[in-house]
């Protein structure tokens, strides 16, 4: 998910009543909520690519004590700096508890969305992904936003404490999560059976939620060769095409490409649906989940593939 999304997730846990442990919890919240993205600065220092390990270590298992650890020591070096008798007294552990549940939070949110997850990396290269919520949601945005702003509003007016309205704000938050994975999980599971009926048999079928519009889904399927896609909606239900071309994985250009290149290596080490598309007598590698179906090659639409993000050139 985006950065605000994660933000507005730390301070949401904190006003539900987490920011009432320990002096500096809610700075604990915040940190602890963006910390996993920390990672993006790796291929500044270390010899990685960014795309393998984007979601993966600091977003593992291994990672978020770890994670939770150096914030409370930066927190609590920062107690010993700057001291305040009349505040919360300065509570490590529960803190530290509060600072842990912030950072689970991250790939949490990030597991709901395509792009996926490595919570088991640096030892497993599997990655996981619920296809739920689209990366930039606004009702996240509106819900969290909405619980933390009453929340603070009843505080300034002189009422007692209580996270009643961020509560409440957290409980519709997990009722439309748990709405769209149904959602995904049903149309997935149709699409598979639609797919099935017509003799194709599916290798992997997603449905993507698309941006704005939480309750449709764009479809993406492949066999071992092909891929197709579709969309559904509740007024149109499922449409899926046949097979619109090849994934060409085959390509001796890809092989040659996974010897040779480590960039090639990563992002096939990442790509749920990786493909290779030719353009002008070049190949690509690409992954299906990135290509929007009125961008896929097609020489009458002379569509260039130079400058995308998500396509490495084979040649």
């Amino acid at each position: 998910m985006d950065n605000l999304t994660h933000t507005l997730a730390g301070g949401l846990l904190g006003q539900m009543g987490l920011k009432r442990q320990s002096r500096l919890a809610m700075a604990g919240c915040l940190l602890g909520a963006n910390a996993p993205d920390i990672d993006v600065f790796a291929p500044l220092f270390f010899n990685v690519q960014g795309i393998a390990f984007h979601r993966g270590p600091t977003h593992a298992v291994l990672g978020w004590p770890l994670l939770a650890a150096a914030i409370v020591g930066l927190l609590w070096l920062y107690d010993r700096w700057r001291p305040n008798p009349e505040a919360v007294p300065f509570r490590s552990l529960p803190l530290f508890l509060v600072t842990l549940a912030a950072v689970l939070s991250h790939p949490a949110l990030d597991f709901l969305n395509t792009y996926g997850v490595n919570i088991l990396a640096p030892f497993s290269p599997k990655w996981v992904a619920g296809d739920a919520i689209f990366i930039i949601d606004w009702v996240f945005w509106l819900v969290m936003g909405g619980g933390i702003a009453l929340t603070v509003w009843r505080e300034r007016r002189g009422g007692a404490p209580s996270g009643i309205p961020a509560q409440a704000a957290f409980g519709l938050l997990l009722a439309y999560i748990a709405f769209n994975l149904g959602l995904t999980q049903r149309v997935e599971s149709a699409a598979t059976r639609a797919l099935l009926n017509n003799r194709i048999h599916p290798t992997e079928v997603i449905a993507s939620p698309p941006p704005f519009a939480f309750w449709r889904r764009t479809m993406l399927w492949r066999d071992g060769k092909s891929y197709g896609v579709g969309s559904y909606s509740p007024s149109r239900g499922l449409s899926l095409t046949g097979r619109e071309g090849l994934l060409h994985l085959d390509d001796r250009r890809l092989q040659a490409g996974r010897e040779r290149s480590p960039r090639v290596r990563a992002f096939l080490y990442w790509s749920r649906m990786p493909m290779v598309v030719v353009d002008d007598g070049r190949a690509y590698l690409t992954d299906q989940r990135f290509l929007a179906s009125n961008l896929l090659p097609n020489e009458k639409r002379g569509r260039s593939w130079r400058y995308d993000p998500f396509l490495i050139p084979l040649d």
